[in-house]
């Protein structure tokens, strides 16, 4: 993670937002967003980050991320989504002390066109009526969120309401015991990418199914860090590995995605459904040009009834903005921080 060896004055809380309606994937149900955000304050600037885990997508949970940072070790470091979380607070802090937008201090130079992830309806199928709404909202891109159960005729309707070069599809893990008739059926779609069809650790089969696949495979829950995903790419189990912001922190992910389209990888942007805070770090990251596909990243106002930065993250023509205020761009509603508390740690 990044390091500095000034120690800013920390605050932490835990923060529980309510959606605008459950998220269902494969991975569980979502029903509202425990996230951790921080906070660093240094010589009358302050930096934000945010750690938004979630649950059967990623090993940490908000209460190991809370532990981390409210019994900290007396070196001030952290690992981990802690860790991440503070190196977006220090990237912003930074960028606001040399008076400048945060993706104009990383380089980026790109639009960032929105994608919209549709989760499951209630009968386990991609919600179609969510991606109509996505569309008519502007959403030229979007994720479906699939299982092993998923009905070819949902998919092809899904692919007459948007085109299936601008759709991906995402199993989170529940394909690995799928027949291969359905693989073939998702193959013949044309949808940009299928990603983590099988489970975190088997990189063989992921490997094996890439050769037999033309649909391009995308590997996140495998990808969860880098020596995870140092063994991705030695296996030649991804043609895309979705990297997070919220798993590395601000300029790592930008390192790590240099790092992997030199091996001929291609490297996507995913978010974590975080409030406007971590969504303003992943905005930045996503203007850099290593970053050219079909990238995750959706207004806040799809996901959340609330949000903690003024103005929220919503669509423009299709792109989200890239705010030209110094840091991140956006301005924290810290009395909204502090109304969906559920805990405070001011630390030094």
């Amino acid at each position: 993670m990044e390091t500095n060896t000034t120690v800013p004055r920390l605050t932490a809380w835990a923060v529980a937002l309510p959606l605008v309606r459950p998220f269902t994937s494969a991975g569980g149900q979502l029903r509202s967003r425990r996230v951790v955000i921080v906070r660093l304050q240094s010589e009358g600037h302050t930096g934000w980050g945010e750690a938004a885990p979630v649950p059967g997508h990623t090993s940490e949970t908000a209460e190991t991320v809370w532990d981390e940072i409210t019994q900290r070790r007396g070196d001030g470091a952290f690992s981990g989504m802690a860790g991440a979380a503070l190196a977006q607070a220090r990237a912003d802090l930074r960028a606001k002390q040399a008076g400048v937008p945060l993706w104009r201090m990383l380089g980026g130079t790109q639009p960032v066109w929105a994608s919209a992830a549709i989760g499951l309806d209630d009968a386990g199928q991609p919600d179609l009526e969510r991606l109509e709404a996505a569309i008519a909202e502007g959403y030229r891109r979007a994720k479906l969120k699939i299982t092993a159960d998923v009905d070819p005729r949902v998919l092809a309707r899904a692919c007459e309401l948007m085109p299936a070069g601008d759709l991906g599809l995402d199993a989170n893990g529940s394909l690995a015991d799928a027949g291969r008739a359905l693989m073939t059926r998702i193959d013949k779609s044309g949808f940009a990418y299928l990603e983590q069809p099988g489970s975190i650790a088997d990189l063989d089969w992921h490997a094996e199914l890439r050769q037999a696949l033309s649909t391009p495979l995308a590997l996140d829950e495998s990808a969860h860090s880098l020596a995870a995903i140092d063994a991705i790419l030695a296996a030649g189990a991804a043609d895309i590995i979705n990297l997070k912001v919220g798993r590395f922190g601000t300029r790592e992910t930008l390192e790590i995605a240099k790092r992997v389209v030199t091996t001929g990888i291609a490297v996507r942007l995913g978010g974590l459904i975080e409030s406007g805070i971590g969504r303003a770090h992943t905005v930045a990251v996503a203007t850099c040009a290593d970053f050219t596909g079909l990238n995750d990243i959706a207004g806040s106002d799809r996901y959340l009834t609330d949000d903690l930065v003024i103005p929220s993250w919503r669509l423009d023509s299709g792109l989200l903005p890239r705010p030209e205020q110094p840091g991140i761009g956006v301005a924290v509603d810290e009395e909204a921080v502090e109304h969906f508390a559920t805990a405070r740690f001011d630390g030094e």
